[in-house]
């Protein structure tokens, strides 16, 4: 039961730490009649590299990955997945992304693997079209910091809830923002969400903290969705209203690293779409 003041999320992050985790993601939608479903286990290493007033700097090395879908663009995003095979990623003190800091080195991989990709997909246009996209990533401002800022892999390693502090004033939660990139298209789906302390074993140095979240209608372009999804299917006076949710969960142990994480969204236009993507992180033991 909680009953302090104030309870403060930082236990003991310290430099050189690392734990190893498995993650796992479940991607469904339905478009009409086409119908998807994919899914993706990646085990990883995250290691705090160096540790300042300020800030901290990550790594994060993609140790095995599986996917269930190994065609069309599932295939490119797996040619390409050499790529994120390591990053380094600066946070501020709470744990949230700023920037990756090892760019230089992964267009140095780029030019290694680019050969081999240009004989591949040397007739597949929509192929080379994709990797294209990918590769325009390293190449503009902040382009792959937002791309992995957006991304629930990362978001269940670094969440940026390390060194916030939960009041009994404020019933021991506050008010944030997530939005889903691309849900639409080109359009994102933006949620107004509600960050709660919902457990704090001062015994165990261990916690709790659960997310909710609801659409923000005020920030969402409803419009924007409504026509491409009319000219998509052909279909006139469509309505673009949207149904949808979102949760996250995440328990910290005393070392101020992640333990468990989930991450849930589903939303849908009645008659049109339905999607849910699902994104689990549990330890693996050394």
């Amino acid at each position: 039961m909680l009953y302090k003041k104030n309870y403060p999320i930082n236990f003991g992050l310290k430099e050189g730490i690392s734990a190893t985790y498995r993650i796992e993601q479940q991607i469904s939608y339905t478009v009409d009649d086409y119908e998807y479903y994919n899914e993706i286990k990646t085990d990883v290493q995250l290691a705090l590299e160096k540790k300042t007033e300020t800030n901290n700097l990550f790594s994060i090395q993609i140790l095995k990955q599986w996917q269930l879908k190994n065609d069309g663009t599932d295939a490119v995003d797996l040619s390409m997945a050499r790529l994120r095979k390591k990053l380094v990623i600066e946070t501020d003190i709470q744990g949230k992304m700023l920037q990756v800091t090892n760019v230089p080195q992964i267009m140095d991989e780029w030019v290694k693997i680019r050969p081999e990709l240009a004989q591949k997909y040397a007739d597949n246009a929509r192929s080379k079209e994709l990797i294209n996209e990918a590769i325009l990533l390293l190449y503009s401002d902040d382009g792959l910091s937002r791309a992995i800022r957006s991304s629930y892999l990362y978001h269940a390693l670094l969440p940026g809830l390390v060194g916030i502090s939960f009041s009994k004033s404020n019933n021991y939660s506050f008010s944030a923002h997530r939005e889903i990139p691309n849900a639409f298209g080109p359009t994102g789906l933006p949620f107004k969400t509600t960050v709660t302390l919902a457990d704090y074993d001062e015994e165990l140095h261990s916690c709790t903290i659960k997310i909710d979240g609801e659409i923000d209608r005020e920030n969402f372009d409803k419009d924007s969705v409504t026509e491409m999804f009319s000219q998509l299917l052909d279909i006139y006076n469509l309505d673009g209203h949207v149904e949808g949710f979102h949760l996250e969960s995440y328990t910290y142990d005393r070392n101020s690293l992640p333990i468990q994480s989930s991450q849930l969204t589903q939303y849908a236009i009645e008659g049109v779409l339905m999607y849910r993507s699902s994104c689990i992180l549990t330890p693996l033991n050394d």
